[in-house]
């Protein structure tokens, strides 16, 4: 808890003089984030709210239902009651396959196997779901892309295994399969298989009429959205409420399966083939580029969810000492507006950072361009090796605290930045610096044996790297 306390402050302080964390939330865009972190087995927990939010507040867990579906069809695949290297036409019905079909497409859907709808190879369709503010069709309709769907029908654009294609189409067919298979609502499937085993009481796919302990959707800190939330049919690939300790509580029985416990949730087998990378940063249901010793999901529901779940794991069996303090760790971060989608990275860039757990592996892309959080205290003296002019317009100022001028305009206070430092091969850490009351990060580190400084505008931009400017 003393970290969560820390991070709060630290949010708290992103504004001079310093207001209390939720107000700061609050003007960054976010009325609510519920927080937990996993540490050596112990699950601590947070939130910062403007409402009334708590640990057991339900979030729309967006994308995330993804990994959890996964988990469900490995443990059925573990009971025997499916195998994942299978081709889909072997549990689904020719009617149930004609809503995939096209008449060009038809014989390639027996390529298409389980693990492929996991790892997003199989080569179907549509992305992502908007989902409905009310009266949502049933998935048959939906894969059929027939009204009242709100998206298109679900079929083959590429050939199976060919390459990653997010398709949270592909989950929705590996939802139907399930179906099929155990003969049983989809939520009944994942309660029996997950929830129950993992006594994760706070989880379900569909809000009970009594439910009152959620959190509505905003469009800004300020602005609730009506409805408060929309529904998703769609329940593998966006449907799933739950909470940030509930989806630690995942983590935790993973990183246990990939030790090879006894008691496992997932025998370890199983558990390093949904985790182990088939193509790109996808593994089965997971995010896990190969060699990062992580796995990760995040998620994205209109009208305002938007979440994060990273776990550090030793999936190859290869040993923990890679991971350092971060070993058994992990963090989840829900929040409830469209600002949330950079404030989730934010926020576990920041807790990383406190607990001295590696740098977020950049193969997962998720924090190419996030600015980080302004951390407490002040910069080392060792970024002044880097004062000077650097590109055509940027120039770093030899004063007591680094400043730093853009072009004619005047000088801007740099700040220490709340993100672990990245080190180069020879182990030299980067100085991140963020420029004060703005969404602009400098990193000042070495490449091929020279100082440089990268600058990172945020906004979705690409970062800048900068030689010196001779005098």
């Amino acid at each position: 808890m003393a970290v969560l306390q820390a991070l709060e402050d630290l949010i708290a302080g992103q504004y001079e003089p310093p207001i209390s964390s939720a107000e700061a939330l609050a003007r960054l865009g976010v009325p609510a984030a519920s927080i937990a972190t996993l540490a050596h087995d112990e699950i601590s927990t947070t939130t910062i709210s403007t409402s009334a939010v708590d640990a057991d507040t339900l979030f729309q867990a967006c994308s995330i239902s993804k990994p959890i579906a996964a988990v469900a069809v490995f443990r059925a695949a573990q009971a025997g009651h499916l195998s994942v290297t299978a081709p889909i036409t072997e549990y689904l019905s020719p009617q149930q396959l004609a809503f995939l079909e096209t008449t060009q497409t038809k014989p390639l859907l027996q390529h298409i196997t389980v693990e492929m709808l996991l790892s997003h190879t199989s080569g179907l369709s549509v992305g992502g779901f908007p989902g409905y503010a009310h009266d949502p069709p049933p998935i048959a309709t939906i894969l059929q892309g027939r009204s009242p769907s709100n998206t298109c029908q679900v079929r083959l654009e590429g050939f199976p295994g060919q390459r990653v294609e997010y398709s949270g189409g592909g989950i929705t067919v590996a939802q139907m399969i399930l179906e099929t298979v155990l003969r049983k609502p989809f939520a009944a499937i994942v309660q029996e298989l997950v929830f129950e085993p993992l006594r994760m009481s706070r989880s379900c796919y569909k809000l009970p009429d009594t439910e009152r302990n959620f959190a509505g959707a905003y469009d800004t800190a300020d602005t609730a959205h009506e409805p408060p939330y929309h529904i998703f049919p769609e329940l593998a690939a966006a449907g799933l409420w739950t909470t940030p300790r509930e989806l630690l509580v995942v983590i935790r029985a993973l990183q246990s399966s990939l030790q090879g416990a006894n008691d496992s949730f997932l025998r370890q087998a199983w558990a390093r083939l949904m985790l182990t990378a088939v193509q790109s940063k996808f593994a089965r249901g997971w995010m896990a580029p190969a060699g990062s010793n992580v796995i990760y999901h995040g998620g994205s529901n209109h009208p305002g969810y938007r979440c994060m779940l990273l776990g550090w794991v030793d999936v190859a069996g290869e040993g923990t000492a890679e991971l350092g303090k971060a070993d058994g760790c992990g963090i989840c971060v829900m929040t409830n507006s469209p600002q949330g989608q950079q404030m989730v990275i934010k926020i576990a860039q920041a807790a990383g950072y406190l607990m001295g757990w590696p740098p977020i592996p950049t193969a997962l892309g998720v924090d190419a361009d996030i600015v980080p959080l302004v951390a407490l205290g002040e910069v080392s003296d060792e970024w002044k090796a880097w004062a000077g002019r650097w590109g055509d317009k940027w120039h770093i100022l030899p004063d007591e605290r680094p400043m730093l001028k853009f072009a004619s305009l005047p000088p801007v206070r740099l700040l220490p930045a709340a993100v672990t430092p990245r080190r180069d091969q020879d182990g030299r850490p980067s100085i991140d610096l963020v420029a004060e009351g703005l969404q602009v990060m400098l990193r000042l580190r070495w490449e091929n044996g020279e100082r440089v400084v990268e600058v990172r505008p945020g906004q979705d931009s690409e970062a800048d790297v900068l030689a010196r400017t001779p005098v």
